[in-house]
């Protein structure tokens, strides 16, 4: 009871209601000032932390001065309120410091273009010593698909960052690469009964952690621990974003852990039969490709009702048969292999007929068998190129992002003779995924569609992008050289020279002989724009191929093109002539369209030995 009389007494409550309700107000106003940017919110902040630090001030004030009469100011009140004052410059002076950090981040943001909505999530770090890889990469490519729905991120593509997974390279070169102005990183392992995960958000420009959650699933629930960890990492993105990251609740498409286990493992044996062959270990990529689809089997008969297994087979299949047709030259074989697995295609379509992934993998099944012409003739090889048209449009209309089912679709319509389909389907497949495994024969594909179109502004954009991706791929070397012939080049000879040794230094070794000489070609159409016709003669004839360099005889055709363009049609249609002798079947077609390339030798003569018969 004494204490209440002595609070009574003192006035505390008073006086501490008078304060709370002024300062309120104040601050109120000071929000009002933030609001209509008179005042930046650095002052809201400033304000609130001055109001807070009151509270106790005014308490104090309360204390020793509420009650009535004259009171002295006793040296415990002094050191209160200096340890008051000093507690709030301390904290004021933090929040100015990190205000001033983050204006200069986010200036340094904005000088760089790096975007905080523009993310890309790291492959999470399996701490278990390899027994939870799979489950770490599992979890990173479902939380990938779920952000990039989110229409206020731009994510990029797990190919984008499957370079950097395990590599150590550090988050700030990882963003800068990239071009992202987040990460988001993390860790998988096992903590008694519980699967431990971390995940951090990482600030792109400077690599620093600005959020980190913890959390724990039972063992063995992965498909939850898929659920949570989107839901962790949608809080932490609203911190950074200061809104709310509404994550699309997404199914694995079975409830059985063991059934999504064994995909999860086969998909690790898929990417590993990539590197196997593009090392050219043929055989172990064969055989990860076989381990792979072993595992599949078992998952089918774990969940009999989830289209991704058997759509999984189908693609080993694609997989396979071109390993089989490209590094052992056995056709028969991968006709074989594309004949068992289209099964697996129609079954998966079966259990799912909306599942893009599985339509996709029917017509790449489709397409690869009219690619090897293994159809009995040219009725069934053209229904097998409609048909596979057919599923890989239905594909991208099930999932307009479907990077890989566009680019296939390009190639496709380059069969077809249909440029403006190439371009438009290309141009899907980079914007959806630009670190696509293809994405230098994509950009290929862009420029010469432009190329064959005329347009050759665009394909001296596509053949720029392509030396910027891939600065050691020589075909891009190869396309300013076409372009420096192209009727409305400057003739820059120097540049062409420059090209040229570019394109034999850069060319492997087996195919350098072949590349020199064409390479040689173009120098030589080059020079004859330049007005130095002797030159180019030399270079013509150092340009002329070999049946052990050139079997087919395409430096002829090549040829007989570079003169066309540059100006000399008589020798260009004596040239082709040759070139038709060597290959009956690439006579030139008036009613497919003439190519640009041999409109100067319309109506020339000998022109029409040039046609189809």
């Amino acid at each position: 009871m004494r204490l209440l009389d002595e609070i009574r007494e003192r006035r505390l409550l008073p006086f501490m209601g008078a304060y709370l309700v002024s300062g309120f107000v104040a601050l109120e106003g000071v929000d009002q000032l933030v609001s209509y940017e008179i005042l930046t919110p650095l002052w809201y902040r400033i304000a609130l932390i001055v109001y807070l630090f009151g509270v106790p001030g005014s308490l104090t004030i309360a204390w020793f001065h509420g009650a009535k009469g004259q009171q002295r100011v006793p040296t415990s009140e002094i050191v209160i309120h200096v340890i008051l004052a000093v507690l709030s410059l301390t904290s004021v002076a933090l929040v100015v410091r990190s205000h001033l950090q983050e204006t200069r981040l986010a200036e340094a943001a904005a000088a760089s273009g790096l975007e905080a909505t523009s993310l890309a999530v790291l492959y999470f770090e399996d701490l278990s010593g390899g027994e939870l890889e799979y489950v770490a990469d599992g979890l990173t490519e479902s939380l990938i698909d779920r952000l990039s729905e989110v229409r206020s991120l731009d994510v990029v593509s797990k190919n984008a960052v499957a370079p950097y997974r395990g590599t150590g390279v550090s988050p700030d070169s990882v963003a800068r690469v990239l071009g992202v102005g987040s990460l988001i990183r993390g860790s998988v392992e096992t903590d008694g009964d519980e699967l431990r995960i971390t995940a951090r958000l990482v600030d792109g420009l400077s690599g620093a952690d600005i959020d980190r959650r913890v959390f724990g699933i039972p063992t063995g629930e992965y498909l939850l621990a898929g659920d949570s960890l989107a839901e962790n990492v949608a809080r932490i993105l609203r911190r950074r974003l200061g809104e709310e990251v509404r994550v699309r609740e997404i199914r694995a498409g079975t409830g059985s852990v063991e059934a999504w286990s064994l995909t999860q493992r086969a998909q690790r044996l898929l990417e590993r039969a990539e590197d196997q062959q593009n090392a050219g270990e043929l055989d172990a990529a064969l055989s990860s490709l076989a381990a792979a689809d072993t595992l599949l089997g078992a998952a089918e008969a774990a969940d009999g009702t989830w289209a991704r297994p058997p759509a999984m087979r189908a693609r080993l299949a694609f997989r396979q048969a071109y390993f089989v047709a490209v590094g052992a030259g056995d056709f028969d074989e991968a006709g074989a292999i594309i004949e068992a697995g289209l099964p697996h295609a129609e079954q998966a379509v079966g259990l799912d007929a909306g599942d893009a992934y599985a339509i996709e993998q029917r017509g790449s099944l489709r397409y690869l068998l009219y690619l090897l012409d293994l159809t009995p003739d040219a009725a069934a090889s053209e229904r097998m190129l409609d048909a596979a048209q057919a599923d890989l449009e239905a594909a991208v209309a099930a999932d307009p992002t479907l990077a890989t089912a566009y680019s296939l679709l390009s190639h496709l319509f380059y069969q077809r003779l249909d440029n403006v389909s190439v371009v438009l389907n290309a141009r899907r497949a980079y914007e959806e995924d630009a670190y696509l495994r293809d994405a230098d024969r994509i950009l290929g594909r862009l420029f010469w569609a432009h190329y064959d179109l005329e347009q050759f502004r665009d394909a001296r954009t596509w053949c720029d992008e392509g030396s910027r991706r891939f600065p050691d791929n020589y075909g891009f070397a190869e396309c300013h050289l076409w372009l420096l012939v192209a009727p409305t080049a400057d003739p820059a000879v120097d540049d062409a020279i420059e090209h040229r040794n570019l394109l034999a230094q850069l060319a492997p070794e087996s195919e350098r002989p072949y590349q020199q000489r064409l390479g040689d070609l173009l120098v030589a159409g080059v020079l004859r724009k330049a007005n130095l016709p002797d030159s180019a003669e030399v270079l013509f004839a150092r340009g002329a191929g070999n049946e052990e360099i050139d079997p087919q005889q395409d430096l002829l055709g090549y040829e007989a093109a570079i003169r066309a363009i540059t100006g000399d049609p008589d020798r260009a249609i004596q040239i082709y002539r040759r070139y038709l002798a060597a290959n009956p079947n690439e006579a030139l077609s008036l009613e497919r369209g003439l190519h640009w390339w041999w409109r100067g030798l319309n109506g020339r003569p000998g022109f029409e030995d040039l046609l189809e018969r």
